[in-house]
């Protein structure tokens, strides 16, 4: 898998946000009505102007065990990295300083680079580990939200945190 290392101090998101479950794939279905929202509101418009720092995009950004409680909540933004002041209206959220391991694709092969990233190089991967666990169980414990990364077009990335074994 092509992927590239990224060392990243800790950044700001600023953008919308909404909080969801990984309990039978229900995030799924509600970060595709986010998107749709976002999209449909124009959010966008706001949000891209923000971006002024790596990762270059629009983001959407899980946050994992935001809840002590229960281990499949999360948080789910659609931002972006900037270092400007946070519009009214806007969230901000500050990402921790991690080694990211950096996966480029499109849209129309996120969701298999996703799988391939959880069960494929996590495990096999003799020089990184990931840093997020329990994909397939949905009970996730974190240490850093994974993102992806929208650029112009297609094209796009996924940024896991991982750290060198």
């Amino acid at each position: 898998m092509e992927y590239r290392i990224v060392e990243l101090g800790n950044f700001k998101l600023a953008g919308v946000k909404m909080s969801s479950t990984n309990d039978k794939q229900q995030g799924m279905k509600d970060c595709e009505a986010f998107w749709n929202q976002f999209i449909s509101a124009n959010k966008q418009e706001v949000v891209a102007p923000l971006i002024d720092r790596e990762p270059f995009g629009v983001i959407g950004a899980s946050f994992y065990n935001v809840d002590p409680e229960d281990s499949k909540k999360f948080d789910y933004y659609i931002a972006a990295a900037t270092t400007a002041e946070t519009p009214e209206g806007l969230e901000e959220v500050e990402v921790p300083a991690n080694t990211w391991a950096v996966f480029p694709c499109t849209g129309k092969t996120a969701g298999t680079t996703q799988l391939e990233i959880v069960t494929k190089w996590g495990p096999e991967s003799e020089e990184y580990e990931l840093l997020n666990t329990g994909y397939m169980t949905g009970e996730m414990s974190s240490n850093g939200p994974d993102m992806e990364v929208y650029s112009q077009g297609e094209d796009m990335e996924i940024w896991v945190p991982v750290r060198r074994k």
